[in-house]
């Protein structure tokens, strides 16, 4: 093999337990193996020094006035204001059941959130039933829980390819990504169709009872919603990831889903590596799906997966894990946006009543060992039901039916088949537990002081490493004899006492607590109060300036004539430099030809779709009169939309080309120069032409000062470190600035035309708007707003039907941003309708809007 080679990938098979292997070659891994180690050692005390070491962003070449003239009314004010808060999850109900008890904990005081749990139809009567919202994102977790066992391997079976289970699992995730995107913005639950209002009775009083619309202010995820991101850069939302396995890069152990072979000595780099490699794949595999639901759903540019794999940790998006720092401590490694909360429990249901023949099971004998495979389905019940029983003929046991179905009816004396009882109440009676691994049995079995068998690798590792279990035999590979082993290790003397040592420590852990403070608490969750109302979040701006306005203080200043619509834009708490794009030219060019080579297959796949599927946009909103609401694309407009689009993508070949080549030359010196400066984002024609200038005037000026500036840097960094260093140092440095000279130059001769090209491909697809600008769409609602009862009658009834129906049906495309802006729109209108339900209440409250919004203003004059 090549001397350069120094991480292998087997392509050719996989673990039976579903990992990757992963080989470091010892040799080979050499040279840059200490620079690796050494720069993730220094991560997380780095992380505590990014105020200081951000890069400069570039200043705007033209002055805004007032820009920084105001200063928000919150000073009586601390903590976080309230928010719509989406967490989106994709899982077993293992997976949902610890965000469940998170949601509730933000849903109360102090926080006081509104929080909408977005997962699977399967558990909407369980997430309804903990009294939070609920809406479904589609997918079904039987299927891929089915799918996962079928094929442990991350590369899929011949049998499964055959079977068409890979199209159908893609479709599933195609699913989910939209579905997460209708939970983060639309109305209703995702199930239920909508029923509005006759039409002829709309008025002040019947819209309000229309579903409020719910947009994302903040989003909670697990990585398996590979929409987070994506949703996160549209909405400029904060993103907290969370999960209950490592995904963040670390040297203290390998991804979950990777085997490492290699020497122990180059264990912490395979380690680190594994995770990249793993992201890497699977980024791989979804490129296409992700890019055509960033493109045709949020209207937003396709990514690569050359530089998409690389963008939590590029980004340093806030990762929460949900287990116990007793159990799992936290990696030296990891810097201070990743967090370790402690387990996440739900209260117990105490109220839970067991029939006669399990109560009697219980009571005629010691605790029994639990066996539930639970979310784990097998194509023969009856064969794992006999393997089940065989390994627990001399010892009684529980065994969960679990999705699995297993069990029949020829069961001995000593066995007890269990149906839905709730682990925390059943758990308490048994003396070991053995299951798959998901992350709610895991984290009640331990906290219980229960010894632990599971199969899944990762907690089986874990769990093995902490004393309280054996290690992990994957599913595919159990029999009763082994099963029997692990029972028997299980309940062994000293791995009782490390259970219960490890329950002890655990119940003294606040996880649910602990995650909520470390949400609301995260860097990207301050300042977003409204100037007026600070315990309500801004989602609005007064253009211009930096005055930040909650949709109840839009409504009352509007509704008064007090602003302006056309004064307003919508608020973008946070932005995710998504769109920094590929790490050097070469790559650039690379993703520019890869990417168009996806879109041109996508745009015969949609073709086929639209031919095929005329009903596939179907609503589920309808009026009172009428049945329910379809809309046909026909065969003359799916043609029509297959040209555009491939006109489009061939058009778009030579401007991505230039422009990932302009942001390769910008990115390199990110190699080995932190002071490449962060461009200015591209939303149309003159943000293009904006960003092209600083980047021509920036660039050359960075390119050429480098030359003094970094020879200087080297000597101060190598000061002090002994006789010679202030020398390297500056050698250093004037090779640093003779590399960026070439780069950054590079980059700014090209800045205008790759960056003004880029902004009017844009605009073409938007429409030539201003996609941040708030347009007509609003005045259509302001009828409702006024207090004139003949002005309100007067309004034209099929404007509003078309803006309630704007409001409420799905979004696409160039349609987001208007539909988004609406919906705010209307999020003011029907807080400002609640609110006047008590008009004591609603004079004093508008009042005080209108008194600190002169206060606002006077105080900058």
């Amino acid at each position: 093999p090549s001397k350069h080679q120094s991480l292998k990938r087997s392509t050719s098979k996989s673990e039976v337990d579903g990992r990757f292997d992963i080989i470091v070659d010892k040799i080979q891994a050499k040279p840059w193996h200490k620079s690796i180690l050494q720069k993730t050692q220094k991560q997380a005390s780095d992380s505590e020094k990014d105020h200081a070491r951000k890069p400069p962003k570039c200043s705007n070449i033209h002055l805004r006035t007032h820009k920084d003239d105001f200063k928000p009314l919150v000073d009586s004010f601390s903590g976080t204001p309230r928010m719509n808060v989406a967490i989106l999850i994709v899982g077993s109900r293992g997976d949902v059941q610890p965000y469940v008890a998170l949601g509730k904990v933000l849903q109360a005081s102090p926080y006081n959130h509104r929080v909408r749990i977005c997962t699977h139809p399967n558990f909407k009567d369980f997430v309804q039933s903990n009294g939070l919202e609920f809406f479904s994102i589609g997918g079904d977790p039987e299927k891929l829980m089915a799918y996962m066992v079928k094929n442990p391997s991350v590369l899929p079976s011949l049998e499964s390819m055959k079977a068409g289970d890979i199209g159908a699992r893609r479709a599933e995730i195609a699913e989910m990504l939209t579905g997460c995107w209708h939970a983060c913005t639309e109305a209703g639950n995702g199930i239920d169709p909508i029923v509005l209002p006759k039409l002829s009775a709309i008025d002040a009083h019947t819209a309000i009872d229309v579903p409020q619309p719910f947009i994302a202010d903040a989003i909670i995820s697990n990585p398996p919603a590979y929409a987070n991101i994506h949703i996160a850069e549209k909405l400029h939302c904060p993103l907290h990831m969370t999960f209950t396995m490592p995904w963040s890069p670390t040297t203290a152990f390998s991804h979950p889903l990777a085997t490492l072979k290699g020497s122990k000595e180059d264990q912490r780099l395979a380690n680190f590596l594994s995770f990249y490699s793993m992201e890497l794949l699977t980024t791989e595999g979804l490129i296409d799906l992700i890019n055509d639901f960033r493109e045709n759903t949020l209207a937003l540019d396709p990514i690569h997966a050359a530089w998409g794999y690389k963008l939590m940790p590029q980004l340093k998006v806030p990762f929460l894990y949900t287990w116990s720092p007793a159990l799992i401590p936290k990696p030296k490694d990891w810097g201070s946006h990743i967090d370790i909360s402690g387990f996440l429990f739900l209260e117990s249901q105490s109220s839970f009543k067991p029939d006669a023949d399990l109560q009697r099971f219980l009571e005629s004998g010691p605790p029994p060992i639990y066996i539930g495979f639970g979310s784990i389905v097998g194509d023969d019940p009856a064969k794992m039901t006999r393997m089940i029983l065989d390994a627990v003929e001399q010892v009684g046991a529980l065994v969960s039916r679990g999705w699995g179905n297993i069990g029949g009816n020829d069961v001995p004396d000593n066995v007890f088949l269990v149906g839905n009882v709730p682990h925390d109440w059943l758990f308490p009676h048994c003396s070991a537990v053995v299951h798959h691994g998901g992350a709610g049995t895991t984290a009640i079995g331990i906290a219980l002081g229960l010894p632990t068998v599971v199969d899944q690798p990762f907690w089986g590792d874990m769990i093995n490493r902490a004393g309280a279990g054996p290690q992990p035999i994957p599913y595919k590979n159990l029999n009763a004899e082994k099963l029997a082993d692990q029972i028997r290790y299980a309940l062994q003397p000293d791995i009782k006492a490390r259970a219960k040592e490890l329950s002890n420590l655990i119940n003294n852990e606040t996880g649910t607590q602990t995650a909520a403070k470390i949400f609301n608490g995260t860097e990207q969750m301050q300042d977003l109060n409204c100037f007026l109302c600070p315990d309500l979040v801004g989602v609005w701006r007064v253009r211009r300036t930096n005055i930040r306005l909650s949709a109840l203080a839009v409504a009352v200043l509007l509704d008064r004539g007090i602003i302006s619509y056309r004064k307003l834009k919508l608020f973008q708490k946070k932005r995710w430099y998504v769109e920094k794009g590929a790490q050097n030219p070469l790559i650039g060019v690379a993703g520019a030809l890869g990417t168009s080579a996806i879109a041109y297959k996508n745009c015969f796949h949609q073709l086929g779709k639209d031919l095929s599927s005329p009903d596939s946009s179907k609503t589920k909103v309808r009026f009172d009169e009428e049945g329910e609401s379809e809309r046909r694309p026909g065969v003359v407009k799916a043609i029509g939309k297959f040209g555009a689009s491939l006109t489009m993508d061939t058009l778009r070949l030579p401007v991505d080309l230039l422009y990932n080549i302009t942001n390769g030359f910008h990115n390199l010196p990110c190699y080995f120069d932190d002071t490449v400066r962060i461009r200015g984002e591209i939303t149309g024609f003159q943000s293009g032409l904006r960003v092209g200038g600083q980047e021509l005037c920036f660039g050359f000026y960075d390119a050429v000062t480098g030359l003094v500036t970094q020879p200087i840097r080297g000597y101060k960094k190598a000061n002090g470190h002994g006789a010679g260093a202030e020398t390297l140092g500056v050698v250093k440095g004037l090779g640093i600035g003779l590399g960026s000279l070439v780069c950054k130059s590079s980059a700014a001769a090209l800045g205008i035309p790759g960056y003004g090209l880029k902004g009017l491909e844009r605009c073409l697809r938007t429409g030539c708007k201003d996609t941040s600008r708030a347009d007509k769409a609003e005045p259509i609602l302001l009828p409702f707003l006024k207090q004139n009862k003949d002005e309100r009658e007067q309004s034209d009834h099929k404007q509003a039907r078309e803006a309630i129906l704007d409001l409420i049906m799905e979004a696409k495309g160039n349609d987001l941003d208007k539909q988004i802006r609406a919906r705010r729109g209307w999020q003011g209108f029907a807080e400002l309708q609640q609110l006047r339900e008590d008009p004591e209440k609603a004079a004093a409250k508008e009042q005080e809007i209108i008194e600190s919004w002169k206060r606002l203003t006077l105080a900058a004059r």
